[in-house]
């Protein structure tokens, strides 16, 4: 099954591939800094912050909304993630 999550960022080429970005996510000593440096420090992410920040303001929340909005499953994408 297709992630709409994940192919609108594998769109575009400006950025490294999803699967990279959660690999360095994953492999850092401190995932959660690694990802907000990610997001807040990456001008191809601004939507994204812009995103969470008009959410409530953390990403728990943003992501949830935004799976929600886009009709997907979020613990699908969980389970993605952790694969």
């Amino acid at each position: 099954m297709s992630n709409p999550i994940f192919s609108s960022l594998s769109q575009n080429q400006n950025i490294n591939s999803p699967i990279t970005l959660l690999n360095q996510i994953k492999n850092a000593a401190n995932p959660q800094q690694a990802a907000e440096q990610i997001l807040f420090n990456n001008p191809n992410f601004k939507g994204v912050v812009n995103y969470i920040n008009q959410n409530g303001g953390d990403a728990k929340t943003a992501f949830y909304n935004l799976a929600a909005q886009k009709g997907v499953n979020p613990n699908d994408i969980l389970n993605q993630l952790r694969q």
